[in-house]
This record gives structure tokens, sequence and C-alpha cells, in this order.
């Protein structure tokens, strides 16, 4: 995990939603954030979930969700969603039960996990040949 920060501040003002969620895509698969889809711009949108998927299916990639506290054994790096102190949904990087790096400014991280979301190599033997 390479942590990098979000480079867009949620601004309602201006209907703007921060980039949170790439930031933290970028930190856990270490990619510049410029490698990331701006999947902020796509949120409201049915599809925005459809195309991460997509997105992470071509790197090798899916997604596993847990919506209740059995993500704390994880070994390694995930995604976690909650309300942050600012009162706005908010997706950070945590390892175990501790925040690993909040791309936002602030580094307050979330309330409460009250989502997660692991990245799995579609193909683990993959992941090994790449490394040889």
């Amino acid at each position: 995990m390479k942590p990098v920060d979000q480079t867009k501040l949620h601004d309602p003002e201006n209907g703007i939603l921060g980039n949170c969620l790439a930031a933290s895509l970028a930190s856990l698969l270490e990619l510049p954030l410029s490698e990331v889809p701006e999947f902020e711009d796509m949120m409201g949108k049915s599809d925005w979930f459809q195309a991460l998927t997509d997105w992470l299916k071509e790197l090798g990639f899916t997604l596993l969700e847990w919506r209740e506290e059995a993500w704390t054994w994880l070994p390694g790096y995930y995604l976690a969603n909650g309300i942050s102190e600012r009162g706005l949904s908010h997706t950070v990087v945590y390892k175990g039960d501790a925040l690993a790096h909040d791309p936002h400014p602030s580094r307050s991280g979330i309330k409460k996990v009250n989502a997660a979301w692991a990245l799995l190599p579609i193909d683990p033997a993959m992941m090994i040949k790449k490394e040889l």
C-alpha cells in the first residue's frame, strides 16, 4: 500500500464530489491517481459500481464486500466506507480494525466502518507469475 491523497474535495455548492474512492484505490493498487477512473463523477448514476468492477476486472481483481464487522479478520489492506467527521460518506484504507490511510487532508478517518471491500485477485496464480 502506497498512500495517495485525494485531489478533489467535496464541494456541494459547486456540485463536486471528492475523489476519496479513487485515491484509496490508487493507494491499494500503488497506482498514480491519474490512472484511476474518476468514479466520483459517475456517482448517482446507476452504472457507476459496474464501471468500478469492470475496471478492476481489467486489472485482474474483483471486490468482496462486507456489511458486518467480519472484516476485522482481513490480513491485508482493504477499502472502508463510513461517515467522516464532516458528515459525509467517505472511503479510506484500513488494515485489520485500524485506519491505515485517509486520503483527505484532515486525516481524521471515519467514525465507524459501515462497509468494507477487499480487492481479491481473480486468478491467484497470475499474481504469483507477475511477481516472478
